[in-house]
This record gives structure tokens, C-alpha cells and sequence, in this order.
């Protein structure tokens, strides 16, 4: 049962970390990687998984690479402060997908709920990274690929047992 609520979890935050899909605005190319600007509801309909849940997980993007950089331009729908782990959550609302959920959660560090509240149209701005792992727990072994912001990845046990890392405050402007 703790594994499969970790898993839920980790499903939940990737589906929050990993980022990829259609643009809302135009795209641009830079050294590093390409530029692109969506929606939370445009990264949640772009995210592809395949997973049998036991021996792999696989969370990627269909348009978005290694390098490429994210701009998700939305509204706020909920904004919580957890002072346990001194991390704000902040949620949009993606979908009405019962199988999937219906919203995006990014994790940043510290309080700020101060300044951020429901309704204001903001912008989280990241880097891709591509990560390939695999962890081990109980004798059982899972190999992860996953796309995630590189502003929140931590090692890989680090990553498994905390859920990932939060986003620095500097990630988010308000639009």
C-alpha cells in the first residue's frame, strides 16, 4: 500500500514536473534549446506516459527536448503554504479528465502566499532536463525516464523520497 501511494505521488508531481506540448504562443530557438509558452492545460495534454507500474515509468513530452525552455502562462486556481516542509503549492486547473486528474501543482520554495494569491495570472519559467534512473526498494527495482524542470531535481533518492525538489521563488513572475 506505501508503495502504491508513493507512486500516486510520484505520478502526481511528474505529472506537475514534466512539461512538453502544444504552444500557445510562438515558439523561439535559442543555443540552449527552444523557447515555448503554454498553458498548464497545454503541458497536462502533451505529457505522454507509459508505465506498467512495476518495472518502468516513462513520463515525456511530446515538444519539448533536453535544454528547451518552459514558460507555463496561467491563473491560479489554489495556492497553499505547507510550513512542515516550507513549500507554497501552487495549482491550475488542467482538465476534467476523471482518469487523470484535473489540475497541475508546482512546488516552490518557501512562503509565498504573500505574494501570490487565487486568480493572478503568472508565469513559472524552467529548463527541461532529461533524467534516466532506476531505484530500487524492497528488492524490487523500477527504471524511471522522465522529463522534469531541472530547477527542481535532486538525486534520485533524494528525489524518490521527498517527491522532488520546489522550484526557486525567482521561478514564477506574476504575467
Amino acid at each position: 500500500m506505501k508503495k502504491a501511494i508513493a507512486l500516486v505521488s510520484i505520478l502526481c508531481l511528474l505529472m506537475v514536473l514534466f512539461i512538453s506540448g502544444c504552444t500557445e504562443q510562438s515558439n523561439t530557438e535559442t543555443n540552449n534549446g527552444k523557447t515555448v509558452t503554454m498553458t498548464a492545460e497545454e503541458v497536462f495534454n502533451d505529457m505522454k506516459m507509459d508505465s506498467d507500474w512495476s518495472t518502468y515509468i516513462k513520463i515525456l513530452y511530446n515538444s519539448l527536448d533536453d535544454g528547451d525552455t518552459l514558460i507555463i502562462h496561467d491563473t491560479i486556481d489554489n495556492i497553499s503554504y505547507n510550513p512542515e516542509t516550507n513549500r507554497t503549492t501552487i495549482t491550475f486547473n488542467v482538465s476534467q479528465d476523471e482518469n487523470m486528474g484535473n489540475s497541475l501543482n508546482f512546488p516552490f520554495e518557501g512562503n509565498l502566499t504573500g505574494f501570490y494569491h487565487v486568480g493572478d495570472e503568472v508565469k513559472i519559467t524552467g529548463t527541461i532536463k532529461h533524467v534516466k534512473f532506476t531505484y530500487e526498494e524492497n528488492g524490487n527495482s523500477v527504471d524511471y525516464e522522465l522529463e522534469i524542470f531541472k530547477e527542481m531535481w535532486t538525486t534520485p533518492d533524494e528525489y524518490m523520497t521527498s517527491q522532488g525538489g520546489a522550484l526557486p521563488p525567482t521561478s514564477i513572475t506574476k504575467a
